[in-house]
């Protein structure tokens, strides 16, 4: 029961998470093992794009990954560095990578440190499907929770190019 109730709290402050607030933004490593420092992007000016997702190959994940792999050349130009995030090992993520071409860097979240930062809630070792958006000075820009697999890459990328009028 107590688990429960941690459970529901946890729930209730993911979605507490609103535009403009800060964010501490911490180093991470992607599936290959390399050092990203989301915070020294964000000073570099890069808006910062966090697509969670649950599995690694499974079909949602798979749509979701080849449509942010297609518009990702669109995604830079506007300044935008794109990251999927997974509970996934990250021998996992390599493979779904090079099976699907993925662009971008993958980033495995096992201890669940950005799906904590982010709100991002789950179950089972699956994260819930939410499209994180940090701005260049560090502060949520954009939350989209329970997103549409099939829908989100092009539903951010059209937000995007609204901040860049």
């Amino acid at each position: 029961m107590r688990w429960l109730l941690c459970l529901c709290v946890f729930s209730l402050s993911a979605w507490a998470l609103s535009p403009g607030d800060p964010v501490n933004l911490p180093r991470v490593q992607d599936s290959y093992g390399r050092t990203v420092d989301l915070a020294a992007l964000a000073r570099e000016g890069r808006y910062l794009l966090f697509w969670f997702y649950p599995k690694a190959s499974s079909p949602g994940c798979t749509a979701q990954g080849k449509r942010y792999a297609e518009l990702y050349e669109q995604f830079q130009a506007l300044g935008v560095e794109v990251f999927g995030v997974s509970a996934d090992p990250a021998a996992e993520q390599c493979a779904f990578i090079e099976r699907m071409a993925l662009k971008g860097a993958m980033l495995p979240d096992k201890d669940g440190t950005l799906a904590r930062l982010f709100g991002v809630g789950g179950f089972g070792g699956f994260y819930n499907r939410d499209t994180i958006l940090v701005n260049p000075k560090g502060r949520i820009e954009r939350v989209w929770r329970s997103v549409n697999p099939f829908r989100d890459a092009d539903t951010v990328l059209a937000y995007v190019r609204t901040l860049r009028r």
